[in-house]
């Protein structure tokens, strides 16, 4: 067979798997879906075919084969590259048992062109280097016993001939630099046909210091977050410059925003922090350069948020995104909460447009959380003994407030009781007006004596606290008899 006659039917056979990859890709579904406090609708979503199911024939054998009858099905070691055809690769970078998903680089001429995370039971299709075609498709089977073992099946396409040039992978400056006490990290993406970098220089004890922090606060309060102010600021400023200067128009900078968050790689919690959902503030991610899906949807609510954009954050079960405000109808899935649609915004990959949810998640159940203005939050703990006598018990406590919002608490008082069974009554009490004004993150610590209680009485501690700014915060000890 002459080379013009192999190139006649090597077209031929692209022209037809792509007829079967568009007649099995995801349809739009009219309507909408209403929940309890919001709703989704995915009537104009454009939603991808990342995990849409690859086109299967039957073999006469009962068994389902692919119809080109290349199919093949492996087992990979976390870090263990798999060679393909013309150059292309994949290796996976990490193998998440308890998540069941994996982390995998699509690689071409030994060059990372972009990263993924797989989930097992989903078949993803790849495309080669200039997003034109999809080159072979991957199905995660299942995370093997041993937990950094993943067992797949890949399907490799005969367009993954069509590219002929070398790839030699991006321009790509140092993205780390390591000073005396500080870290500068650079941080390039893409959007449409420009490329952008912003730096910024970190403390490293000012990094340090973010480790001593509580996670125990509401979700609002990492995107709000003061001490990171003068970094989401100069971040935002740096996009914004960077966009008029290649031309594009205010209305695009939120996309190109998206983008950058987009193109930081996953770092799962258990990686970097030891422990699973530990979620970090701002400073942090930009810091570690990457994070899971709360971090990136913390970060890009904080972006977003500082250019004076109206965002939420949308919890998902074992999932988070972001989600941008919107007056005017748009195309796309959106959630609605107190009358407001919110849409959806995927932060974890590349390559996902405004109102485009994942199949996973089109019609799970989901909270909204809109980002209000910053906000102060108490925390109470408390510790404490008893002085037992023949008549009475004389309870000493020692009660700690803490500050776990984005805003000073103003005038904080701690109201102390040894509440009865009987409802509306006390055994005893005491109102403390400290006169104090907690900043963000600072703690005080009180300490209480000789609270009584008759001897063979049931009781418990009640401990409200509040601020003239701050909502009051409730604890309370177990029933006890003196």
């Amino acid at each position: 067979m002459d080379q013009r006659k192999s190139c006649s039917l090597l077209l031929f056979i692209s022209l037809i798997l792509l007829v079967i990859t568009f007649s099995s890709g995801c349809t739009d579904k009219d309507g909408t879906t209403d929940l309890d406090n919001y709703q989704v609708s995915t009537e104009t979503s454009n939603i991808t075919d990342i995990e849409s199911p690859t086109e299967y024939v039957s073999d006469g054998s009962g068994q389902e084969s692919l119809s080109d009858d290349n199919i093949h099905t492996l087992s990979l070691k976390r870090t263990e590259i798999l060679e393909l055809d013309n150059g292309y690769s994949l290796k996976v970078l990490d193998v998440d048992k308890q998540e069941e998903k994996i982390h995998v680089s699509f690689r071409k001429d030994d060059n990372e062109y972009t990263t993924r995370i797989m989930r097992t039971g989903n078949t993803y299709h790849i495309k080669d280097t200039k997003e034109q075609n999809t080159i072979y498709t991957v199905n995660v089977n299942r995370i093997l016993n041993n937990s950094f073992v993943v067992n797949i099946t890949y399907t490799v396409f005969p367009e993954i001939f069509l590219e002929s040039e070398k790839y030699e992978g991006k321009d790509r400056i140092n993205d780390v630099r390591i000073g005396s006490g500080t870290l500068t990290r650079s941080y390039l993406w893409e959007y449409a046909n420009s490329e952008f970098t912003v730096e910024y220089q970190y403390n490293t004890e000012a990094y340090d210091a973010y480790s001593e922090r509580s996670r125990n606060r509401d979700f609002t309060h990492f995107v709000n977050d003061p001490y990171d102010d003068e970094l989401i600021s100069q971040i935002t400023k740096q996009i914004g410059e960077l966009a008029v200067d290649a031309g594009y128009d205010e209305e695009e900078i939120p996309y190109i925003t998206m983008a950058f968050v987009q193109s930081l790689p996953y770092v799962s919690d258990s990686v970097s922090a030891g422990y699973d959902e530990y979620p970090r503030f701002p400073f942090e991610t930009l810091y570690h350069g990457g994070g899971d899906c709360e971090d990136s949807a913390i970060l890009l609510a904080s972006l977003l948020y500082d250019m004076d954009y109206g965002v939420a954050l949308i919890i998902l079960p074992d999932h988070m995104a972001a989600g941008v405000k919107s007056e005017e109808a748009l195309e796309g899935g959106y959630y609605k909460y107190a009358g407001t649609r919110y849409y959806y915004l995927e932060t974890t990959n590349s390559g996902w447009d405004v109102g485009v949810i994942p199949d996973k998640y089109v019609n799970a159940e989901a909270v909204v959380v809109p980002i209000s203005n910053s906000h102060p939050e108490l925390m109470v703990e408390f510790d404490g003994t008893a002085k037992n006598t023949d008549y009475a018990s004389y309870i000493d406590l020692e009660i700690d407030v803490t500050n776990v919002g984005s805003a000073i608490a103003e005038d904080v008082v701690i109201y102390t009781t040894l509440e009865s069974t009987t409802e509306d009554m006390v055994w005893d009490d005491l109102r403390t007006d400290t006169d104090k004004d907690l900043d963000v993150d600072e703690s005080l610590t009180y300490t209480v004596a000789n609270l009584k209680i008759p001897a063979g009485k049931t009781y418990r501690v009640g401990i409200w606290t509040w601020g003239s700014n701050a909502d009051s915060e409730y604890v309370y000890s177990d029933w006890v008899v003196s």
